[in-house]
């Protein structure tokens, strides 16, 4: 039988074979790390969304002719065919619960594993689920039929700064409600015209 002829390959071929492996397998390990960090970003604002806040002290400073102030409850709930982290948000008049004004859920996904994407959807019957912050087993029962995209809301994208999460719409041009949005341990900032909400608990 004849011997197979077998060319060496050449030292700076196999150099460069390494290279590139390695290179790959570094940007690899970067790409998981990059998504083991935003996925603990959004842990991190998962934690810190929900509470009591209240806009008592932009009012105040806006004088007279300012709105009423407002109240805004934020609670999470189990709602696992929108995503992990969701929360009802109920906005009503400052000191009157009976006066609800908006009724919404805050949706986040991590999405490609590098982006932190907020969506914002309406109910098709809010009655249902009114002051439903004060009793989250109200939305066992809800169902893809029961919610939908609110009206021109803005999707947004967060990021975390040194101080604070930001999100932004990615896209220019208004969109109803929130086009940006700032989360401190202090507050809650959203909306155009912004509403700067304190925390209360």
């Amino acid at each position: 039988m004849a011997e197979r002829n077998s060319t060496p390959v050449p030292a700076a071929w196999k150099a460069a074979l390494a290279a590139t492996l390695a290179a790959s397998l570094a940007l690899l390990a970067g790409c998981t790390n990059d998504a083991k960090l935003r996925e603990a970003e959004l842990q991190k604002l998962a934690v810190l969304l929900p509470g009591q806040y209240d806009n008592r002290v932009q009012v105040t400073q806006a004088g007279a002719a300012a709105e009423l102030p407002l109240e805004l409850n934020v609670t999470p709930i189990y709602a696992p065919f929108l995503s992990d982290y969701v929360f009802y948000v109920q906005e009503n008049a400052w000191g009157d619960p009976r006066r609800v004004l908006s009724q919404r859920l805050f949706v986040f996904d991590l999405v490609g594993g590098k982006q932190i994407v907020q969506r914002v959807f309406g109910f098709a019957e809010p009655v249902r689920w009114r002051d439903g912050h004060l009793n989250t087993d109200l939305f066992k029962g809800m169902m893809g039929q029961d919610v939908g995209p609110a009206a021109g809301s803005c999707v947004l994208e967060w990021t975390l700064g040194a101080q604070a999460f930001s999100g932004k719409s990615p896209t220019p041009g208004p969109c109803g409600g929130m086009s940006h949005a700032e989360l401190t341990p202090a507050g809650l900032t959203i909306g155009d015209p912004e509403l700067r909400f304190l925390r209360r608990r």
